[in-house]
């Protein structure tokens, strides 16, 4: 997922009355909670992209799609998060993510805070670190680069995964809620697609391309 909606509190912001009513009630500082257009849509309008900007509902379905896989499960589907501000989330193998929105927050709230989420006996579950989507694409060492977006070329899923039929093929879906990725995304990209002739939610496109994965794999 990329140019990810989810971040916290910007500084500029974090003394507007709805960005300080949302933090009281979690009991948080203003700057360790994450932004939400749902509670802090009158104090993001002054922000660089606003319009794509606080939606962490966007990345929870998303994670919940993929994490519940069949190919992730059983070992063969990385997933990372890059997000709107640089940062880079890995994600352990076997993962459940908190099916609850609430948790959920709650889980990315510590993570911005303490860079690591463990479970009970100490293992990494979610790892975060500043970093571009070029230097994950890097040290990952991708293959093959494929971008999906309602401006790419049309082809079903099932086209575009058996034409980006490697072990190292990345898949980026933007986990924002509108617009198009940014020209430093883009220029990554090895070729982009468009699975359907409209616009698609982050975690539509995330099941369709993952289900043909698996299909492909069976033959």
């Amino acid at each position: 997922m990329a140019e990810a909606a989810l971040e916290t509190v910007p500084a500029q912001i974090a003394d507007h009355p709805a960005i300080a009513s949302r933090a009281r009630k979690l009991g948080l500082k203003a700057s360790e909670t994450l932004l939400d257009r749902s509670y802090h849509h009158a104090a993001m309008k002054g922000l660089p992209e606003s319009w794509k900007r606080g939606r962490p509902d966007i990345v929870h379905f998303a994670l919940m799609e993929a994490l519940a896989t069949p190919l992730f499960t059983s070992g063969d589907l990385d997933v990372y998060v890059h997000t709107y501000g640089n940062k880079i989330i890995t994600v352990a193998g076997g993962l459940r993510i908190p099916k609850s929105y609430f948790r959920f927050e709650g889980v990315m709230a510590s993570l911005f805070r303490d860079r690591t989420v463990k479970s009970d006996d100490g293992k990494k579950l979610l790892e975060m670190h500043d970093g571009t989507l070029e230097e994950l694409v890097h040290d990952i060492e991708a293959e093959r680069v494929v971008g999906l977006s309602s401006s790419g070329v049309q082809l079903s899923a099932e086209q575009v995964v058996a034409k980006n039929n490697t072990d190292r093929c990345v898949f980026v879906i933007g986990a924002f809620p509108k617009g198009h990725f940014s020209e430093k995304t883009t220029q990554l990209f090895s070729c982009t697609y468009s699975i359907h002739d409209s616009g698609l939610e982050a975690h539509v496109v995330i099941a369709r391309l993952l289900y043909d994965c698996e299909r492909l794999a069976r033959m």
